[in-house]
C-alpha cells in the first residue's frame, strides 16, 4: 500500500491561514482591549496647543479648560508692545469687567471642547470605532482649538486705554463740506501717523487663547502713510458741485411679512457729512461714503427694520398644553452689504452718468423660527416637571414693571430636546424698545439705575425651578452682594440666587429629557411672588436642593465718603451697607436611570460699606496777583 503525502503547498497554505487568523484575532482582541481601557476617556493623540488630553474623561477636560478660565480671570491676557528704538511696553488686559458685577469679556468654551475631544475616534461606525483610536495615537494626531467667546467691543475699549497714548492722529487728505447752499468746503491736509489694528490684535489674542496659551502676545504699531494728498485733491474738488447736483439719495425697506414699505431720504446735508476721498481700483481719486459714519446711521435704523424671530408657543389650560401663538420669521439688517450698495450708488456719480441711482434697498437676512406651528401639534406635554418661586417684596415700581415684562415674554416658551435654555435669549433684549425701564443695579461701589434692572429676580426663580425639575445646570453665577430679594424662602440665607446681565452673564439649563418642555410663568402682585413652572413628559427624574448655609459673614467695613463730579457741590447721596458672606448648598438630582448626582454650589458675596457720594466743591478762580474774595452766600454754601 502506498501512502500519498500532502503536497507542500497545502501545508504552507494551512500554516498561512492559521497564522493570519491568529494575527487577526490578536489584533482584534488588542483593539477591543484598547477601546475598553479608554472607555469613558479621551483617546491619546488628541491635544489642544501643547496640552495632551488623552486619558482624561470629558469632565476632566472640561475642568482643565475651566482652570485656564480661572487663570485668565486672575492674570488677564498679557501683551508686549514692541517699539523701534524705544523700550518695549508690557501690560495685562483683564478679562473681567469689575465696574459693577464681575463679568467675563473673554471666556473659553470648555463644554464644546470637551465634547469634541471625547468624540474624536468615536461614533462614525462600528469598525471605525476600533481603527480611529489607533490612527489618532500613532499616525494622525488631532489638534483641537478651543472656541473663544469674546466681547470685541469691550475688549477693544480696554485695549485702547493702554495703546491710545502710543497712537498719533493720521488721515488721508479729504474735502470737508461746510455748507451745501451755497457750496462751501475746505481741504483737510493729509497726515502720517501710527495706529493699531485693534481687530487684528483681538484676532491674535483669540488664536493664542484657542491653543490655551497664556504667553505674552506681541503687538506692533502700524504706520499710516496717506494715499491721498492735498495736492491730489485740488483738481478733484472741481467735481464736487456736479456730484451734489444729483441731489438726494433714498433708502427703502420692504417688510418681507407685511410687505409694508419704509423710506428714508438721505439729503445732501446728511451724506456730505459722510464724504471721503478714496482711490478706486484704477487709482483714480473719487468721492465715496465713509464706512464708519454710514454704518453708524444704519445702526440707528435697526429698531425700525429688525424683528426677532418667534417660535410657536403653548399656553396651559386645565393642566393641558394648548397652542396660542403662531411662529414668525425674524428680520436682521445686513448693515455691511447695505453700506456697500449705498457706497457703490454714490461712487457712480463721480463719472457723471445720465441717470444716477437714486434709491437703494436695505439688504436683510430672514431667520426662520426654530419651532413652527406645524411642528408642535403632538409633543406629549402633559404634567408638571417642577417649579420654583421667589419674592419681589418691597420692589420699586420700575423694578416690578421690568419683572412683569420679562414674565410675559417667558410665558409659553417651548424648549426643544437637547436645547440649552438661555434666560437672556428668551426674556431679552433688555432695552427700552422692548418695554424695560431704568432700575437699580449693582455697579462697583455704587447702586445706580440701568435699563432692565431687576432681571436677576427672573434668573433666581428659573434657577430654583430648574433644580426642582432635575435639569442639568449649564451656567449660573451668584450676585456680588447679598440682596434680600434672593434670600432663601425657608431660612433666609443667601446662596440660591442666579444673576443675569445681558450680554455677558446668563442663566442656562439643559433640556436633556428627550422631549419638549414648556415654561409657564406667573406673577402674583398681591403676594409679591413669582412662580415659574416647567411642564413636560415625566420620565422618573427627581431634583431638589438643600437649604443654603453661611459658613462666614463678612463685616461691611467702615463707612466711606466719595467725592464725585455728577452731583451738585455739597450734595450728598448715601446708600446702605452690605455685609459679605460665604455660602453653599447642595443640588441633588436623580436621573431617569436612577443615578444620583450631587453638585455643591459655592457662592462668595463681597462686603460693601455704607457709601456716601458727595458733590465736589467748586474752587474759586482768582486772577494772578490778586486776593480771592468769596461772597458771603458762597461761604454759607461751603459751610
Amino acid at each position: 500500500m502506498i501512502i500519498k503525502k500532502p503536497k507542500i503547498w497545502r501545508k504552507v497554505l494551512i500554516i498561512f491561514v492559521v497564522s493570519a487568523l491568529g494575527i487577526a484575532i490578536f489584533i482584534f482582541g488588542g483593539l477591543v482591549v484598547y477601546a475598553k481601557i479608554y472607555e469613558g476617556k479621551i483617546y491619546p493623540g488628541v491635544s489642544v496647543g501643547k496640552y495632551q488630553l488623552g486619558g482624561m474623561t470629558k469632565k476632566d477636560a472640561q475642568n482643565f479648560v475651566e482652570s485656564i478660565n480661572d487663570r485668565l480671570a486672575k492674570e488677564g491676557i498679557n501683551f508686549l508692545l514692541k517699539r523701534d528704538n524705544e523700550n518695549d511696553v508690557e501690560f495685562s488686559v483683564s478679562t473681567l469687567i469689575t465696574d459693577g458685577e464681575t463679568f467675563e469679556i473673554v471666556r473659553l468654551d470648555s463644554e464644546n471642547l470637551a465634547d469634541a475631544a471625547y468624540s474624536a475616534g468615536r461614533g462614525e461606525n462600528y469598525w471605525n470605532d476600533f481603527i480611529e483610536p489607533i490612527r489618532l495615537r500613532f499616525f494622525s494626531p488631532l489638534r483641537l482649538n478651543a472656541e473663544v467667546e469674546i466681547d470685541k467691543t469691550q475688549f477693544a475699549g480696554i485695549l485702547k486705554i493702554y495703546l491710545a497714548p502710543f497712537e498719533t492722529y493720521a488721515n488721508n487728505a479729504n474735502i470737508v463740506v461746510t455748507s451745501t447752499e451755497p457750496l462751501e468746503y475746505f481741504i483737510e491736509p493729509e497726515k502720517s501717523g501710527y495706529f493699531f489694528s485693534y481687530e487684528r490684535i483681538i484676532e491674535q489674542a483669540k488664536k493664542s487663547l484657542a491653543e490655551l496659551s497664556l504667553s505674552f502676545i506681541d503687538i506692533t504699531r502700524e504706520v499710516f502713510i496717506p494715499s491721498v494728498t492735498a495736492k491730489d485733491l485740488e483738481p478733484v474738488s472741481e467735481n464736487l458741485d456736479g456730484i451734489l447736483s444729483y441731489g438726494d439719495l433714498s433708502l427703502n425697506f420692504i417688510d418681507p411679512i407685511t410687505r409694508a414699505r419704509k423710506d428714508w431720504i438721505l439729503t445732501t446735508e446728511i451724506y456730505t457729512k459722510w464724504l471721503e476721498n478714496i482711490k478706486n481700483e484704477r487709482k483714480e481719486i473719487i468721492f465715496g461714503l465713509n464706512e464708519e459714519k454710514t454704518l453708524a446711521y444704519l445702526e440707528s435704523l435697526k429698531s425700525e427694520i429688525e424683528t426677532q424671530e418667534r417660535d410657536a408657543k403653548f399656553m396651559m389650560e386645565e393642566g393641558k398644553a394648548k397652542e396660542f401663538q403662531a411662529s414668525r420669521i425674524g428680520v436682521k439688517m445686513n448693515k455691511e452689504q447695505t453700506y456697500a450698495d449705498l457706497d457703490k450708488a454714490f461712487q457712480e456719480r463721480n463719472f457723471r452718468p445720465a441717470q444716477a441711482t437714486k434709491t437703494v434697498s436695505v439688504v436683510f437676512d430672514t431667520i426662520e423660527p426654530k419651532i413652527k406651528l406645524a411642528d408642535i401639534n403632538d409633543l406629549g406635554i402633559t404634567d408638571i416637571i417642577g417649579s420654583g418661586t421667589s419674592t419681589f417684596r418691597d420692589s420699586h415700581t420700575n423694578r416690578i414693571k421690568n419683572i412683569a415684562n420679562a414674565v410675559k415674554r417667558l410665558n409659553g416658551v417651548l424648549i426643544k430636546p437637547g436645547e440649552n435654555f438661555s434666560t437672556t435669549k428668551y426674556a431679552g433684549p433688555f432695552t427700552l424698545e422692548n418695554g424695560f425701564l431704568p432700575e437699580e443695579v449693582i455697579k462697583g461701589k455704587e447702586i445706580k439705575k440701568e435699563v432692565g434692572g431687576g432681571m436677576c429676580q427672573i434668573g433666581t426663580t428659573l434657577f430654583r425651578m430648574a433644580m426642582n425639575s432635575a435639569m442639568p445646570i449649564v451656567e449660573r453665577r451668584n450676585h456680588s452682594l447679598v440682596v434680600n430679594y434672593y434670600a432663601d424662602p425657608i431660612n433666609g440665607n443667601p446662596g440660591t440666587d442666579a444673576t443675569v446681565y445681558e450680554p455677558l452673564v446668563d442663566f442656562k439649563f439643559l433640556n436633556d429629557t428627550g422631549n419638549y418642555l414648556l415654561l409657564q410663568t406667573d406673577i402674583d402682585y398681591k403676594k409679591q411672588m413669582l412662580t415659574f413652572t416647567l411642564w413636560g413628559k415625566p420620565d422618573g427624574r427627581a431634583g431638589w436642593y438643600s437649604r443654603p448655609l453661611v459658613s462666614r459673614w463678612i463685616s461691611a467695613g467702615e463707612p466711606q465718603d466719595i467725592i464725585v463730579d455728577n452731583l451738585k457741590p455739597g450734595e450728598k447721596k448715601c446708600q446702605n451697607a452690605f455685609r459679605g458672606a460665604v455660602a453653599s448648598f447642595t443640588y441633588t438630582r436623580v436621573t431617569p436611570t436612577g443615578e444620583k448626582i450631587e453638585k455643591v454650589f459655592d457662592s462668595y458675596y463681597r462686603p460693601l460699606p455704607k457709601t456716601c457720594f458727595i458733590g465736589k466743591e467748586e474752587t474759586p478762580v482768582c486772577e494772578e496777583g490778586k486776593e480771592c474774595v468769596i461772597e458771603e452766600e458762597d461761604k454759607l454754601s461751603q459751610e
